[in-house]
C-alpha cells in the first residue's frame, strides 16, 4: 500500500512538470500534501522553525493559521487537533503565554496569536480570548515613530520594517472588528501609510526592507533612512498584510483605496523582475541576474498568495489570478521535492534575514545572499498552504456563463451534471448575469457549493406565484411558486441574488400574492452574502428539523416573508420590510427545540412603512427570537401579533434580548412575548441552535458536515 501511495505522489509531482489540469481538488490536494508533510516533519507545532526549545513566535502562528484554513477546507480534525495541542501547550488557564514578554515590544510576537481567532471559534476557551487580549494590549503601549507606525522591536528603535506590517496589522484589524472597535482601523491603515511613504522607491515601484527614522543605523541611507536593497520576503510580508487587512477595512472607509493602490503598484512592479522560466523571484528582488543571487521560495509563495487572493477579492485585475496559477506551477515544479518517506519538502527557502542586531546585519547585497537556504522553512510552508487554498477557492469544478464562456449556459444544466450522491464537495461558479430559471436542486446533489461573483450582478430570477396556471392548466400553490428549490444536505450558496419578480411588471391573478424566492428544505444549508428579493412569502424555510444558516444576507418582502418549519439562524443580516405587515410566520412544530433566530441583524423599511410586526404564528407553537438586533422605528410597540389565535399566546415562544434602536422599546410589548434572561439567551446562542447531534457549526467557517466522534 505504501509503495502505491508513494508512486501516486511521485506521479503527481512529475505531472507538475507537464500541462496541468488545475482543478479545485488539485490545489486542495497540494495544500493537504504540504500540511500533512509539515505535521510528519514536526511531531509538535512548536518544533517548526527547527527549534530545540519552545518559543512563542510568528512562524508557528503562521503555520497554525494555515492549518486551520486547511481544516476549514477539508473538515479533517487532525489539523485542528495539531493546532490546539500547540495552543494548550503555550497558554495556561489564565491566558498567560509561555515565553511571551510584552515589555520586549517585539511586533513578531503579536502575530504568534493570529490563529487564535479561528481556534477560539472552533474550540471556545476563555484562556484563548485572554491570550488575544494580552497580545492586543501590547499595541496600546508599543513604541512608535513620530507619524504613528510601530517600531519593529524595542531593540530596534525608530525602525519600521516591511515584515512588521504583517506581524501586527492583520491581528490588529481583526481584533478591532471582532471586538466592535472600528475606531482603531484608521490606526491600522496608518501603519501602511507611513511604511509606504518612507520605504517606497519611485524608480522601481518596490519598497525597501526597512526605514530608520533616526538615520542612526549603519545600514540606513543618511538622506532617506532606507535600507539599501529590496528583500523579496519583506515585500511578500507586506503584500500578505495588505490582502489580509482588507478583509476588515469597510468599503466606505476612504483609506481602503490607498491599500488597494499600494497592492496594485507593487504587484505590477514585481512582474518586471520575475524569472519567466521558473515563474519565481530572487532573494534580492531587483537584481535577478546578479552574481550569487538565487530564486527564493518564501517570497515567491507570498507573492502567489497575495495575487491569488487579491484577484479573487477584486483588489487586483483578474489577470493576476492566472499569474498566480503560473507561479504556483513554478513552485511545484522547481521548489518541491518528494522524500523517501513519502512526505514532500519545499526547497529554496531563505532561513532568516534582518537588519542590525548582533552580529550586525548590514543590509548589503552580499549579506542577503549569504544567509542560509533550507527546506521546509515554516515561512514557506504556511504561505504555500494559504496560496493553494486561495487558488482552490478561485477554481470551481463547473463554470456557468450565459455568454457560453463557461461549461454550461444555465445553472440548472450545471446542477444536473453533478453526479448523484457524490462523496466530495462540488463547486459551481456562476458568472455575472440575470439567469431567468426555475431551479431545482435535488436531494441527491449533496455537498454542493454554488458561488456567484457578486450578489448585485449574479441573479437567479423567475416570476411564478400562487394562483398562476402552469403549462398543464393546473393552479400553482405557494409551494409551487418558488424560484429556487433546495433539497440536498450540506448545501452552500454565496454571492447570489435569488428573486421572485411576480407582481413587479404586471399584477398577479388569482387569490393571494404568495410568490416564493427560496424554498429550502436542506439540512446544514449555508447562505453567505446572498440577497433574497420578493414580496409576500419571500423565503420558505420548509422542512421541520432542518438547520439553515444565513450570514450577511439581505432579505426583503411584504407579508410573512420569512416563514416555515425549519430551524434557521439569520446572522448579521438586513431584514427589509416593503409594506406595513408581518416579518415572520414561523410554524415550528410542537416539541421542537428552536425555531427562527435573528442575531445582530438590522431591520429596515421602505419609505412610508411605519407599522410592522416582528412576527405572527402560522402554527401555534411558533418560535422566533431577535437578539442584539437593531430595530427600526417601523417596528410597532406591541412587537408581535397572535394572528387572531388567542390560544397561540400560551404556546408560542416570541423572545427578544438586548435589541436596540427606535423600535426596540419593550415597554408596550404584548404580555405574552418574552424578554429573555441571560440564561435563556445562552440557550438561544447560534451554537446551541445549530449544533444538533452532529456538532454542526457553520458560524465557525466549517460548512461541511462533520460527524461527532463517539
Amino acid at each position: 500500500m505504501f509503495s502505491v501511495l508513494l508512486m501516486t505522489c511521485f506521479l503527481m509531482h512529475v505531472d507538475a512538470k507537464k500541462q496541468i489540469e488545475r482543478t479545485h481538488d488539485y490545489y486542495t490536494e497540494w495544500a493537504k500534501r504540504i500540511g500533512d508533510s509539515e505535521m510528519s516533519h514536526n511531531e509538535h507545532l512548536w518544533q517548526a522553525d527547527f527549534l530545540k526549545k519552545p518559543k512563542w513566535d510568528y512562524t508557528q502562528g503562521l503555520v497554525a493559521k494555515s492549518l486551520l484554513e486547511l481544516y476549514k477546507a477539508t473538515a479533517d480534525e487532525r489539523y485542528l487537533a495539531y493546532v490546539q495541542e500547540y495552543a494548550d501547550f503555550f497558554i495556561n488557564d489564565k491566558g498567560e503565554i509561555m515565553t511571551y514578554k510584552k515589555l520586549d515590544y517585539n511586533i513578531d510576537r503579536v502575530n504568534g496569536g493570529i490563529f487564535l481567532f479561528d481556534l477560539n471559534k472552533f474550540v471556545p476557551k476563555q484562556q484563548y480570548q485572554a491570550a488575544m487580549d494580552s497580545l492586543r494590549s501590547q499595541l496600546e503601549t508599543h513604541p512608535r515613530v513620530k507619524e504613528g507606525a510601530f517600531w519593529h522591536k524595542k531593540r530596534y528603535p525608530h525602525q519600521v520594517w516591511l515584515d512588521g506590517l504583517y506581524m501586527g496589522s492583520p491581528f490588529y484589524a481583526r481584533y478591532s472588528v471582532e471586538h466592535n472597535q472600528p475606531e482603531y482601523l484608521k490606526d491600522v491603515v496608518r501603519q501602511f501609510q507611513v511604511a509606504d511613504k518612507y520605504t517606497r522607491d519611485p524608480k522601481t515601484g518596490l519598497n525597501f526592507h526597512g526605514w530608520d527614522e533616526s538615520r542612526e543605523q549603519a545600514w540606513a541611507n543618511k538622506e532617506t533612512g532606507c535600507s539599501p536593497h529590496f528583500w523579496g520576503r519583506s515585500i511578500g510580508w507586506y503584500l500578505m498584510a495588505i490582502v489580509d487587512v482588507l478583509d476588515y477595512i469597510p468599503q466606505e472607509m476612504p483609506e481602503r483605496q490607498e491599500l488597494i493602490d499600494i497592492l496594485n503598484r507593487v504587484c505590477k512592479a514585481l512582474m518586471k523582475y520575475q524569472d519567466r522560466h521558473t515563474q519565481m523571484w530572487s532573494q534580492v528582488t531587483d537584481r535577478p541576474k546578479a552574481e550569487g543571487n538565487y530564486l527564493e521560495s518564501t517570497s515567491t509563495t507570498m507573492f502567489c498568495y497575495a495575487m491569488a487572493k487579491g484577484a479573487r477579492m477584486g483588489y487586483l485585475p483578474k489577470k493576476y489570478l492566472e499569474e498566480a496559477r503560473q507561479v504556483f506551477d513554478g513552485l511545484c515544479e522547481h521548489s518541491t521535492q518528494l522524500n523517501e518517506d513519502g512526505t514532500t519538502s519545499i526547497t529554496r527557502a531563505c532561513a532568516v534575514a534582518g537588519l542590525g542586531g548582533e552580529p550586525y546585519r548590514s543590509g548589503s547585497y552580499e549579506y542577503y545572499i549569504s544567509e542560509p537556504v533550507r527546506n521546509d522553512d515554516p515561512k514557506v510552508v504556511g504561505p504555500f498552504i494559504l496560496a493553494a487554498l486561495e487558488l482552490a477557492k478561485s477554481t470551481p469544478h463547473i463554470v456557468v456563463a450565459k455568454d457560453g464562456s463557461g461549461d454550461y449556459k444555465t445553472l440548472q444544466a450545471a446542477i444536473d451534471a453533478v453526479p448523484h450522491f457524490k462523496k466530495t464537495r462540488t463547486v459551481i461558479y456562476i458568472k455575472p448575469g440575470i439567469y431567468r430559471e426555475k431551479i431545482i436542486i435535488p436531494k441527491s446533489k449533496e455537498l454542493l457549493s454554488i458561488i456567484g461573483e457578486d450578489p448585485l450582478t449574479t441573479v437567479i430570477s423567475y416570476d411564478d406565484y400562487a394562483g398562476k396556471e402552469n403549462a398543464w392548466g393546473q393552479t400553482l400553490g405557494t409551494s409551487g411558486s418558488a424560484t429556487v428549490y433546495a433539497f440536498p444536505d450540506d448545501l452552500y450558496m454565496e454571492n447570489i441574488t435569488i428573486a421572485n419578480t411576480a407582481g413587479v411588471d404586471k399584477p398577479m391573478k388569482g387569490k393571494g400574492h404568495q410568490a416564493v424566492a427560496l424554498h429550502v428544505s436542506s439540512d446544514r444549508a449555508v447562505f453567505v452574502n446572498c440577497r433574497f428579493l420578493g414580496n409576500q412569502d419571500t423565503m420558505f424555510n420548509y422542512a421541520a428539523g432542518a438547520r439553515q444558516y444565513f450570514k450577511n444576507c439581505y432579505i426583503e418582502g411584504t407579508t410573512d416573508f420569512i416563514f416555515g418549519w425549519a430551524t434557521a439562524v439569520f446572522d448579521q443580516c438586513v431584514i427589509h420590510s416593503k409594506r406595513n405587515s408581518y416579518i415572520t410566520a414561523a410554524s415550528t412544530l410542537q416539541g421542537a427545540t428552536h425555531g427562527f433566530l435573528f442575531y445582530q441583524c438590522k431591520l429596515t423599511a421602505a419609505p412610508g412603512v411605519t407599522e410592522v410586526y416582528l412576527g405572527r404564528p402560522w402554527r401555534p407553537y411558533a418560535q422566533t427570537v431577535f437578539m442584539e438586533c437593531e430595530l427600526g422605528e417601523h417596528i410597532l410597540p406591541e412587537g408581535w401579533h397572535n394572528w387572531n389565535k388567542p390560544q397561540a399566546e400560551k404556546q408560542v415562544l416570541y423572545g427578544e434580548y438586548k435589541n436596540y434602536g427606535k423600535g426596540a422599546d419593550t415597554d408596550n410589548r404584548v404580555k405574552w412575548s418574552q424578554q429573555l434572561t441571560e440564561q435563556q439567551a445562552e440557550e438561544y446562542s447560534i451554537k446551541n441552535v445549530l449544533e444538533g447531534k452532529d456538532g454542526w457549526a457553520p458560524q465557525t467557517g466549517i460548512i461541511r458536515y462533520v460527524p461527532v466522534k463517539k
